[in-house]
């Protein structure tokens, strides 16, 4: 029953002259009112305006993807370093690293070993932390490793095609009364980016404002 409300409900918004955008705009808020088990015609959802900013070509996202990469491996990189740096040297230094905690490792755990048959306990001690922090080093380039894996496979995709459109960017402005806050009406001023297909709104920009 439910379903079939926020069915009518769309539909009904759609005839009342809504263009695509603002339908868009529409089911990505209601999806997050009905977490809550709200409709936003309860809510007096308004959309004063809502504007195309720019379309997020494959080949922006690729600067953008770039620049993640190289701040992984050196906060603050600076543009000639992210502009420079490459995949296959970056793991390649991070493999070596692995297999250098996994020799340091096998070393400390001899150390522990040994230290049990003295009965020297405080060398015992200082070797197990080692190989502790050894193996703590360890899993921590592994980690990234995995994470620059992604961003490079992600990359070469972009890069087969670069003039792709992956998002369109835009600035809507609407307004609702907040259930949170006693039905205050409060004023919004947002950007949005859509999905590859522009059928609808995926993700908003985090530094979105109240008016």
């Amino acid at each position: 029953m439910k379903k079939f409300i926020f069915v009518f409900s769309s539909i009904l918004f759609i005839s009342c002259g809504n263009n695509k955008e603002e339908q868009m705009l529409y089911d990505y808020h209601q999806k997050d009112a009905s977490i809550m088990n709200f409709d936003l015609e309860d809510l007096d959802f308004k959309i004063q305006k809502i504007d195309k900013i720019e379309e997020v070509a494959a080949a922006d996202s690729l600067k953008l993807l770039k620049h993640k990469f190289a701040s992984i491996w050196k906060k603050n990189p600076e543009q000639s370093l992210t502009d420079t740096i490459s995949f296959k040297y970056v793991k390649g230094l991070l493999n070596e690293s692995i297999v250098y905690q996994d020799t340091l490792t096998a070393l400390y755990q001899k150390s522990v070993i040994t230290a049990i048959k003295v009965n020297n306990y405080s060398y015992e001690l200082d070797s197990k932390r080692k190989r502790d922090k050894a193996i703590d080093e360890k899993f921590d380039y592994k980690e990234t490793l995995e994470e620059i894996e992604k961003i490079e496979q992600y990359y070469n995709e972009l890069s087969k095609k670069p003039d792709s459109v992956l998002s369109v960017k835009y600035k809507a402005t609407y307004s609702l009364n907040n259930p949170m806050l006693n039905n205050v009406k409060q004023t919004f001023n947002r950007v949005y980016y859509t999905n590859a297909n522009q059928t609808e709104f995926v993700i908003e920009e985090k530094d979105s404002q109240e008016l």
